[in-house]
């Protein structure tokens, strides 16, 4: 998940690191929650980048 800047990418992998799903929401908790929703919990990867602080 890269929430660097608006919108949000995020990809979705299963366990052999396989894409299942990939794309683009706002960067706000509620927005990212409703996408990651249909989806089991597992583990979460954040992506950051130059303009992180």
């Amino acid at each position: 998940m890269d929430v660097s800047q608006e919108p949000a990418a995020i990809c979705v992998v299963d366990g052999a690191g396989a894409l299942l799903a990939e794309g683009r929401v706002g960067t706000c908790p509620d927005a990212i929650a409703t996408w990651l929703g249909c989806w089991t919990p597992g583990k979460i990867g954040m992506e950051t980048g130059p303009l992180a602080v």
